[in-house]
């Protein structure tokens, strides 16, 4: 493990803000010291082409898997080592294929999960045991006759579920809220709420002549839990709580002293030539943005990233990176200006928090200690 002491000075930085939330809290201490490591890849190298978006942690947080589609194969990373230890070769077709996922899972128990947008393929934990499963093509029960899941699937973490957002099947309209699938029985259960109506006002249409060309997409956040599943999105600072136990959903909303809470509408969706997409695509970018949520457990707090405008020097951009945190009920503590790039893979292992970090081409961590 190398460690890169010179591209971040240790820092210390301890601050104090109410919490915004319906009830009046203490100030909040926190103070965090960072450290930079590299992963030692030997002779080999490490696909960082997606920024480890094909990559996921194993059930103890001790390896980092990591799916290489271009040769392909599992690339095994080992944590505490910091080191490449494995490459496991893997087949895009045939009766072991993966297909082309556009994301990774692997459940508690070990099983892998290469995610699709038409479906999606479960291995087994030795990875010679596949089962596929089509609930784009092949409708579960539950749906009704007009209805159709949409396509991102996001498995639970003891993967014995998995949920989908469903709604009309014409694709043009938004969703109605998101399904809950159980793989045992392929029962589904329904969530309906409306945050897709509300971020169908973003996205972007272009036609030519008439004739529909492309049209973005709304990212919709999925982080699952044990007993309840949070949703949202990155225009707003909200979160919807989707309650396993009692089927319900609770729908959070927060102030931020630091940002926006919500990303502007475009003044204009429906485009006819490129260069109007491509306007709105730089308006977005300058926008608040919000990201996932990551719970550490070992604290029992979750974080949210955010990002926004903070000046423009010429055509470039420079965006102010947010911290906001939360308690165990989502109750939000504390924000504070935070030096971690938005985008990229993020975890917390024994109550540090890892973001990754492209070095020259090869994997490299930021982590984060933190004292509260």
């Amino acid at each position: 493990m190398k460690r890169l002491n010179l591209i971040f000075l240790l820092a210390i930085c301890i601050s104090c803000t109410k919490a915004r939330d319906e009830t009046a809290q203490e100030e909040f201490n926190f103070s965090y010291r960072i450290d930079t490591v590299l992963v030692d890849s030997g002779e080999d190298f490490i696909y960082l082409r997606r920024g480890l978006g094909l990559g996921a942690l194993s059930p103890d947080k001790k390896q980092l898997f990591n799916f290489n589609p271009d040769v392909p194969r599992i690339e095994v990373i080992d944590l505490e080592q910091m080191k490449l230890v494995d490459q496991k070769p893997m087949d895009l077709e045939g009766p072991l294929g993966t297909g082309f996922p556009r994301g990774l899972k692997i459940s508690e128990d070990g099983k892998f999960f290469f995610v699709g947008f038409t479906d999606f393929r479960e291995f087994d934990p030795t990875l010679q045991e596949r089962k596929l499963y089509r609930f784009r093509t092949e409708k579960p029960e539950g749906l009704e006759e007009n209805e159709a899941l949409g396509e991102e699937f996001f498995i639970s973490n003891n993967g014995n579920q998995v949920f989908a957002p469903y709604g009309p099947e014409n694709g043009e309209e938004p969703k109605t809220g998101m399904a809950m699938i159980t793989l045992e029985d392929l029962s589904l259960k329904k969530f309906p709420f409306d945050l897709w109506q509300r971020t169908q006002n973003y996205i972007a249409s272009l036609y030519i002549d008439g004739k529909l060309q492309s049209r973005s997409f709304e990212q919709v956040d999925v982080y699952p839990m044990e007993s309840q599943v949070l949703v949202s999105s990155h225009n707003f600072n909200e979160v919807y709580l989707l309650d396993l136990e009692s089927d319900s959903v609770i729908h959070k909303t927060y102030h931020s002293e630091l940002t926006a809470d919500t990303k502007k509408v475009p003044g204009r969706t429906t485009l006819n030539a490129p260069e109007q997409m491509r306007e709105v695509f730089i308006q977005m970018n300058e926008e608040v943005e919000f990201s996932n949520f990551y719970f550490d457990e070992q604290n029992q707090k979750f974080f949210r990233f955010s990002r926004e405008l903070d000046r423009k020097i010429g055509d470039s951009t420079v965006h102010k990176q947010i911290l906001t945190i939360f308690d165990q009920d989502l109750n939000q503590l504390h924000e504070e200006n935070f030096p971690i790039d938005y985008f990229g893979l993020k975890f917390f292992k024994d109550g540090k928090l890892w973001s990754f970090v492209n070095i020259d081409d090869e994997l490299g961590f930021i982590i984060f200690t933190f004292d509260y």
